[in-house]
């Protein structure tokens, strides 16, 4: 699994700036899709700031689909990913449609990576795909995401 930090080489708001949180108000990991047929977390920023409006990135970590995890938010920050779940989840978003195809395999094992890793800081999170989130109208992660291959 191979972690590579980026949050200084994307785009942010001059103006604007995520509120921060403590580590212990993390109870939630939360998977998303891009929901595009490629991208990265560059454009993915880029389309959040100068499209949207938001601060930064709405992400914690971004999986490409050759595996690597770009972190692209300290998990201080409680960024917009996932409409009543920011205060207290990371955005973890894979690149793709899963509504197409399924992930990659080196996706789906660099997020299973991730998690374990994750779960291990902060053991009363779970796992929480964004359409599970109360109140959203999503299919995110994907239909054909495979949920069964994510960590109990």
């Amino acid at each position: 699994m191979r972690i590579v930090d980026i949050r200084d080489e994307l785009a942010h708001s001059r103006s604007r700036k995520y509120a921060t949180r403590p580590l212990r108000s993390i109870d939630k990991l939360i998977v998303h899709h891009s929901g595009t047929r490629g991208g990265t977390p560059k454009s993915f920023a880029w389309h959040h700031v100068h499209a949207r409006g938001w601060p930064g990135i709405g992400y914690h970590y971004v999986v490409s689909p050759d595996g690597v995890i770009f972190k692209t938010n300290a998990l201080t920050t409680v960024s917009y990913h996932a409409r009543g779940a920011n205060l207290d989840g990371v955005g973890i978003c894979l690149v793709g449609d899963f509504n197409r195809s399924e992930p990659t395999d080196a996706q789906m094992e660099s997020l299973t990576g991730l998690l374990r890793l994750l779960l291990r800081h902060y053991p009363r999170a779970r796992i929480m795909l964004h359409r599970e989130v109360r109140g959203s109208r999503t299919s995110c992660p994907g239909l054909k995401f495979p949920t069964e291959r994510l960590p109990r």
